[in-house]
């Protein structure tokens, strides 16, 4: 079978000479000639499963500095070469609406020139990029040879500071513009509930968030419950009637960072029919000298906890590497020691998703399993969670 899991084989040096056997059951994959996708793009006869990361921030670059993600960007974790170079079919955009930097009535006009700039980059990639809005525009595209480009919000601040009534109507226009999933917080408390990393980590869901869940389901956004706290996950579990996601989070098992979940919140997605999106970055990996080796353990983990049929691909590309030391240098002191918020942070790259890919064979995960994380699993939750909104549905 064409496989990209059996040629990634080729394309990294092992970090040992003699694999461990592997798992009852898994397959062994060799490298026969690569055969075109079907046109309906279907997994048949793929030359590699599609692969989908749910989150880069790369948008920041884009917006404000005015980097080229088509003709490549020096220093960046991610441009259109190194997604070629790292397979990756189908990547989410964060629209991220920085809170020191916009004031909060421009929040949402703000969050609207982001989305643009990416529709104006998608334009100019001479048919290299599209927008996707469904499951099959992914799918379609990828046989096409074309690499989707799809927005997540990150931050419900993003919606604005204005009325209940006017924030629902921004969600609608979002969603209109190609927006598919939205994480109900960032680092900051909203009127939807409180997050993860201010003094609003006691706040749950408010009634406006019980609202804009309800609007949020008939648009077809999917909730994205990373940064949220701990009352807020328990309460958006409890009322969601569709699976939600955890875009870019890690096991607390492993390493006890705010940042990441614990397994009774991995298993709680999992129930809804979600998936969690395991995160590259070494502070939330526990290992910032190896995140390569670090992240292959957090799969592993939550792979065992939760079934092969939830895990997913949340790296958090970051700006550049200048940017997040910076970041994280000013974070170090809003956190207990020990938490790894060091110079020199280090973030997987796409170029190193091969490699990935090839430890877990080597650890007797089989090709079925791999579609799944790579890609398969996000997909499935998008079918069932993601429509094109309407004008019934209150698009202004």
């Amino acid at each position: 079978m064409p496989s990209f899991l059996a040629s990634s084989l080729a394309l990294a040096t092992l970090a040992w000479s003699v694999p461990p056997p592997p798992r009852p059951g898994s397959m062994t994959l060799t490298a026969p000639p690569p055969v075109a996708r079907p046109a309906g793009g279907g997994d048949a006869g793929e030359i590699h499963p599609l692969l989908v990361d749910t989150h880069a921030d790369t948008t920041q670059r884009i917006v404000y500095q005015g980097a080229n993600f088509v003709g490549g960007i020096p220093g960046a974790h991610l441009d259109l070469s190194k997604m070629l170079a790292g397979r990756v079919d189908a990547q989410f955009f964060s629209i991220f609406v920085l809170p020191a930097r916009t004031p909060p009535d421009s929040y949402f006009t703000e969050a609207l020139a982001q989305i643009e700039a990416v529709q104006n980059m998608v334009a100019a990639s001479k048919g290299r990029l599209a927008v996707a809005r469904t499951a099959s525009d992914v799918r379609d595209n990828a046989a096409r040879g074309i690499h989707s480009v799809l927005f997540g919000v990150e931050g419900g601040h993003a919606l604005g500071n204005v009325s209940e009534a006017k924030q629902l109507a921004h969600l609608g226009r979002l969603a209109s513009e190609g927006v598919r999933y939205m994480t109900l917080t960032w680092t900051n408390s909203n009127p939807i509930g409180g997050s993860s990393g201010d003094d609003g980590d006691g706040r749950g869901l408010t009634e406006f968030g019980e609202r804009l869940l309800d609007r949020m389901e008939k648009l077809g956004v999917i909730v994205d419950l990373s940064h949220v706290s701990d009352p807020l996950f328990w309460d958006a579990i409890r009322y969601a009637r569709k699976p939600v996601i955890l875009s870019h989070s890690n096991a607390r098992a492993l390493h006890d960072h705010p940042r990441n979940v614990t397994d009774d919140v991995m298993r709680a997605c999992a129930r809804t029919g979600g998936v969690v999106g395991l995160n590259g970055i070494g502070i939330f990996l526990g290992n910032n000298d190896s995140s390569t080796d670090a992240f292959v353990r957090h799969v592993d983990y939550v792979v065992q906890l939760l079934g092969r049929e939830h895990v997913a691909l949340g790296i958090d590309y970051v700006v550049d590497q200048k940017e997040v030391e910076e970041h994280m240098a000013k974070m170090r002191a809003t956190f207990p020691p020990g938490l790894g918020y060091e110079p020199g942070v280090r973030t997987i790259p796409p170029e190193q998703l091969p490699e990935i890919v090839e430890r877990l064979l080597h650890m007797g995960y089989a090709e079925d399993d791999l579609r799944g994380l790579l890609g398969t699993n996000l997909l499935r939750v998008a079918k069932a969670v993601w429509k094109t909104p309407t004008n019934d549905d209150g698009i202004e």
